[in-house]
C-alpha cells in the first residue's frame, strides 16, 4: 500500500490515525503533533482535560514508531534514531496527561475499613486522574489511611490511600486520595503504552 501523503510514491509502513504512510511522513505528522501536545499541556489552558483523543493519537505513536524502528528494512540510522526518539517523547506526555487531574464531580461513598456494618460517608471528587482523586468530604482522615471508594455511578470499588488532607472549613475536608488497585478507576482513557518506548529504546 502506498503512502497516503500527497505526492508520495513511498510505499506505507505503518498507519496512524488511519492513514498509511511512510517512516518519513510517519516522523514528520508525528513530531509536529507530539510537539503541539506537549506545548498545549504545559500551558495553563484546560484544553489538557480533552484528553482522550490526545492519549489514544499518543499510543498509536508510541507504538508505530517502536513497529517500524525495529521492523522496516533499509531505514536509515538518522530516522531509526529518530523513531526511538519519537517514541520516547511521546510516551513521557503520555505520562504526564495520565497524571493530570481532570475536574469532574463524582458521587462516591467512602468507608475507612473492610467491614461492610461500617456506615460509608457519601462524597464527591474535586477532580480525577486515572491513579487518584481529590475529594470532598465531612470528617478529617490522616495521611497514609487506608479507604473503599465505591462510585455510584458504576457500583465499582476500589482501595486507596489518603496522600494529604487539608481542612477547608467546619466538618468539611478536601483529601487526596491515590487509587491502588486499579489503573484507570474513573475510566479516563485507553491502555498505558510507555512501556513499549521504554523496551524499544533498552533494546538500542
Amino acid at each position: 500500500m502506498d503512502c497516503n501523503w500527497m505526492g508520495c510514491e513511498q510505499a506505507s509502513g505503518t498507519r496512524l490515525a488511519a492513514q498509511a504512510l511512510c517512516a518519513e511522513h510517519f516522523l514528520q505528522y508525528s513530531h509536529g503533533r507530539v510537539s503541539t501536545i506537549q506545548e498545549m499541556f504545559n500551558g495553563s489552558s484546560e484544553e489538557r482535560n480533552l484528553s482522550l483523543e490526545v492519549q489514544s493519537f499518543l499510543s498509536e505513536v508510541i507504538s508505530q514508531a517502536a513497529i517500524l524502528a525495529t521492523e522496516t528494512k533499509f531505514l536509515a540510522p538518522s530516522q531509526r534514531d529518530k523513531l526511538i526518539e519519537l517514541s520516547t517523547t511521546a510516551a513521557k506526555v503520555y505520562k504526564r496527561i495520565q497524571g493530570a487531574r481532570t475536574v469532574r464531580r463524582v458521587s462516591c461513598l467512602l468507608r475507612t475499613g473492610l467491614a461492610y456494618t461500617e456506615i460509608p460517608e457519601k462524597c464527591f471528587t474535586v477532580n480525577i486522574s486515572q491513579r487518584g482523586a481529590c475529594i470532598e468530604i465531612r470528617r478529617g482522615l490522616r495521611v497514609a489511611q487506608s479507604i473503599i471508594l465505591e462510585r455510584f455511578d458504576t457500583g465499582k470499588c476500589s482501595s486507596g490511600r489518603v496522600a494529604w488532607v487539608k481542612q477547608t472549613g467546619p466538618e468539611r475536608f478536601t483529601v487526596g486520595v491515590e487509587i491502588l488497585d486499579a489503573e484507570d478507576f474513573w475510566g479516563l482513557g485507553p491502555p498505558r503504552k510507555e512501556e513499549e518506548a521504554e523496551a524499544l529504546g533498552a533494546r538500542t
